[in-house]
């Protein structure tokens, strides 16, 4: 049996372990956050070469791609949100939302102060920008990018070239999130329109794009920060629920937030982009993403 195939086995066992415990009591508790650890341990049970992945962050070579990674994922949540609400505008009910979510105290506030909406959500999104909640975010996501970027996606592009390796990366990447979709909903909820196929399929499609790209990323940077981070940002991006109305569930697998079908086409639209491009420089005879 292939490496390969040694640590896909124990990255999608151990994932049903770990969800299917906390499936009996109906909570997933901190098992996602245990799940996003097991592809670096998986990396280290199969001896990958974890030294060689690139611990050196760059700042004054990669500070492009640091933006990039860090903003990106918020300005892909923004313009999904707005490609969703264009498609479905009963949705955007940012009254309905904020009675919703803010505590009673200080939404009673918001109304006597007669704040803009827009300003409580660009103060939402300073937060999620600035907050020390993302550094915990990037400890967590890479554990999976050791994983994925940093041992799979090399292993599938040398097996498979790098476009097919890219997409069958992507689908074992949505693949595994499978547990936590189908015992507990996670991302969807469990009665969306075509649930629970829809669902496995069209969240396969977000994580080939999100793969796409943060191998683009951890490619041009040299450095496994850099998925690391774009996984963290989009992980801990502002949820469009913020301004959405709460009638609508079984539209969720659409959007507004990224994993969604319509809300996803930033994303996808720029993966596409980077496919598209990478193949005409190899055509061209180069090796090189970008001069």
């Amino acid at each position: 049996m292939s490496r390969l195939m040694r640590y896909l086995l124990f990255t999608f066992i151990i994932v049903w372990i770990i969800v299917g415990i906390p499936a009996r009591s109906g909570s997933l508790g901190n098992a996602l956050a245990l799940c996003m650890l097991m592809p670096a341990l998986g990396a280290l049970l199969v001896k990958a070469d974890i030294k060689g992945m690139g611990w050196r962050l760059r700042l004054s070579q990669n500070w492009r791609y640091i933006a990039f990674a860090w903003l990106a994922p918020t300005v892909f949540q923004l313009i999904g949100a707005a490609f969703y609400f264009l498609v479905f505008p009963e949705d955007f009910a940012p009254a309905e939302a904020f009675q919703r979510w803010m505590p009673a105290e200080d939404h009673a506030q918001f109304l006597s102060e007669g704040s803009p909406y827009a300003a409580v959500v660009a103060n939402e999104i300073f937060s999620t920008l600035a907050s020390f909640d993302i550094t915990i975010a990037i400890v967590l996501a890479l554990g999976e990018e050791i994983g994925w970027r940093g041992y799979m996606y090399p292993e599938l592009k040398e097996k498979f070239g790098r476009t097919k390796g890219l997409l069958i990366g992507g689908v074992i990447h949505g693949a595994w999130h499978f547990p936590a979709m189908i015992l507990f909903g996670y991302e969807y909820g469990k009665h969306y329109i075509g649930a629970p196929l829809l669902g496995l399929a069209v969240f396969c499609l977000f994580t080939a794009a999100m793969g796409i790209i943060a191998d683009f990323l951890y490619v041009k940077s040299g450095s496994i920060w850099l998925p690391a981070i774009f996984h963290a940002m989009i992980n801990g991006s502002l949820s469009p629920r913020i301004v959405s109305a709460d009638a609508h569930p079984e539209l969720s697998v659409f959007g507004p937030v990224d994993v969604g079908l319509i809300a996803m086409l930033p994303m996808v639209m720029c993966a596409a982009f980077l496919l598209w491009y990478q193949y005409k420089r190899e055509q061209m005879g180069s090796e090189e993403y970008f001069s």
